[in-house]
């Protein structure tokens, strides 16, 4: 009988111990997906300044993402400079804990590819999230224009087109499609925010290459039209694909199209664990369901086209396998230097603990650059100063490129 006892007390001893064991592995478990956000913050990482396209969907997604992950707390942190690389290397540097996540240009697969200076992430490891939209290429190109079709471009003397600085996503779309193409573009850079539409208005350009979604109000209003489209559903324009025969053209626009393809995205680091990942992409979906997401998209007039998780991760995969032609190019364009330009005269404005600064040009033009907190070297009476250190009247020399580059490469203030 007393062994008996003694067999059922290590009977239920055992049961009771993996109860135990149970009951303390559910909350661990359980925190590793939607209770783990519990009271936590979640940073999420806009690689360029407030306002923007960029900015308009990164504070979308994380509104809509805190409100599917009960508890949580988003906050946005714009990131600017170096072409959205400088928040992308933080994204990508940031621990592997869920709580870090952003949004940068899918233009980085293009310096990936050809291995640009200053990279410190590889796309193909990152902890892909979603997207939320495609926002397929257009040529714009204006109303009071003889050019009304892709032909008609093609056929003509050389003509002005804007783009943002060189070395950015729309400046090298444009020189490579420019140059596989033949097409008698003058890429003139530096324009920023809405001033090329400006610029188009005034009669200082004639086309731009970039976002429909930037450019739809501007052609509904009549000032422009469009001539050819890379990517999208939309049935006004012919698409690109149908008008090149070239096999490296080819080839080129449908890199190009993936760039459109893959846009307004969320990533994370490397090494999220799974089941937190699998969290994130959950909330993502639902916010991208969200009727006040959609609601508030469509009143910006921005487009919401979602994919999820792997999906993404795919088409980086894709958009990262090139032939060596293409790299080719893509390095051509990257590599294009310009001389430098040197202003002196006092700071007109400093914005955000000198993140933004407007000077006047020699020829007394206002120009409004943005200082790198890590690549501008900036002095103060002869000191190393910081972007803090910049006060509005401070008198300086600063070195910039004239093509209206977001970055100068020295500021030496008196």
């Amino acid at each position: 009988m007393d062994k008996k006892i003694t067999a059922l007390s290590t009977g239920l001893t055992a049961i009771g111990m993996l109860a135990g064991v149970g009951l303390a592995s559910g909350p661990a478990a359980a925190q590793q997906g939607a209770d783990f956000f519990k009271g936590k913050t979640v940073t999420y990482i806009v690689a360029t300044a407030p306002g923007g396209g960029y900015d308009f969907y990164g504070r979308l997604v994380a509104d809509a993402m805190q409100k599917h992950l009960p508890g949580s707390t988003f906050v946005v942190r714009n990131m600017p400079g170096a072409g959205h690389i400088i928040g992308a290397n933080a994204i990508y540097a940031s621990r592997a804990d869920g709580l870090t996540l952003g949004t940068f240009n899918t233009g980085l697969i293009y310096n990936q590819l050809v291995g640009l200076e200053g990279i410190r992430f590889d796309l193909t490891k990152m902890s892909w999230v979603g997207k939320a939209a495609s926002d397929p290429r257009v040529f714009v190109v204006s109303k009071t224009s003889p050019i009304k079709t892709f032909e008609d471009l093609k056929k003509s003397a050389q003509v002005n087109f804007a783009t943002s600085g060189i070395g950015s996503a729309a400046y090298v779309e444009t020189k490579i499609l420019a140059d596989a193409l033949g097409l008698p573009i003058k890429i003139i850079a530096g324009y920023n925010g809405s001033e090329d539409m400006m610029a188009m208005r005034r009669g200082e350009i004639t086309g731009i290459i970039g976002s429909r979604s930037s450019f739809d109000d501007f052609v509904k209003n009549g000032y422009a039209g469009y001539i050819a489209q890379i990517g999208g559903n939309d049935k006004d324009s012919p698409q690109l694909s149908s008008l090149v025969q070239d096999a490296d053209a080819k080839a080129l626009v449908a890199l190009i199209q993936s760039q459109g393809d893959i846009s307004r995205f969320t990533a994370g680091p490397p090494g999220i664990p799974a089941e937190r990942l699998a969290t994130l992409r959950a909330a993502f979906k639902s916010a991208m369901e969200d009727k006040d997401l959609q609601a508030k998209a469509l009143k910006g007039g921005r487009p919401v086209e979602p994919a999820y998780g792997e999906d993404v991760a795919k088409m980086v995969q894709a958009a990262l396998q090139q032939p060596p032609k293409t790299i080719a190019l893509l390095k051509a364009a990257l590599e294009t230097t310009v001389s430098m330009a040197k202003a002196s005269g006092p700071l007109l404005e400093v914005a955000d603990k000198g993140r933004k600064i407007t000077f006047a040009a020699a020829d007394g033009k206002k120009i409004t650059t943005e200082p790198s907190g890590s690549r501008t070297k900036i002095t103060v009476a002869g000191k190393e100063g910081t972007r803090d250190d910049l006060k509005a009247g401070l008198n300086c020399e600063i070195t910039y490129k004239p093509d209206g580059d977001m970055e100068p490469s020295a500021i030496d203030c008196k």
